[in-house]
């Protein structure tokens, strides 16, 4: 996109502070905060949340990359992952909330979010799934391989299926919060 979209502004603030105030306020119990080439500009954005921080050192990889970089700081009692993306930053702090209460409920499932019958982020993978990913599988071949554990959560949230990957999804986005931002609470 030729920008840091970790800190693309979304609602007055960068993307990734907007991701992780939601994420941090929605009872999700350790967050660990995965960043790449741009850490250096990204970190000082972040130094005030509670998270820890995972380096992935290899330009260009694949998110399961990323994805191994955080497992190596989970601690024992986690019993799943959440994969949370910071180029959906408007996903609702509910939406957060209750995929994890969902998980604390069924530990052994991959939880999918849905909306409109399309398939979004943040996933939730159980532990031993998500290991998988440590070691390199992509993480749709877990889900493909784990289909019969799959719940689809549908949820009334557009944010799940909205990315910004190019100058016109950032575009899109700031529509969607300049929607969001004028309804009444």
């Amino acid at each position: 996109m030729g920008r840091i979209k970790q800190l693309l502004p979304v609602l007055g603030e960068p993307a990734i502070r907007l991701c992780l105030g939601r994420i941090c306020n929605a009872g999700v119990d350790h967050v660990i905060v995965v960043l790449g080439e741009n850490q250096d500009r990204i970190r000082p954005v972040i130094k005030d949340f509670p998270a820890e921080i995972a380096l992935n050192a290899k330009p260009g990889s694949q998110m399961a990359d990323s994805v191994a970089c955080g497992m190596a700081l989970l601690p024992d009692k986690i019993t799943g992952v959440m994969v949370a993306l910071c180029d959906h930053p408007l996903v609702a702090q509910s939406t957060y909330a209750d995929l994890a209460a969902l998980h604390r409920k069924n530990p052994d499932s991959i939880l999918l979010p849905v909306y409109n019958r399309r398939g979004g982020h943040p996933t939730v993978f159980p532990i031993k799934l998500c290991r998988a990913a440590a070691h390199g599988t992509p993480l749709n071949a877990v889900v493909r391989a784990n289909a019969g554990r799959v719940c689809r959560v549908e949820l009334n949230d557009p944010a799940i299926v909205r990315d910004m990957d190019t100058p016109e999804d950032y575009q899109q986005m700031m529509d969607l919060a300049a929607r969001h931002a004028a309804q009444p609470v």
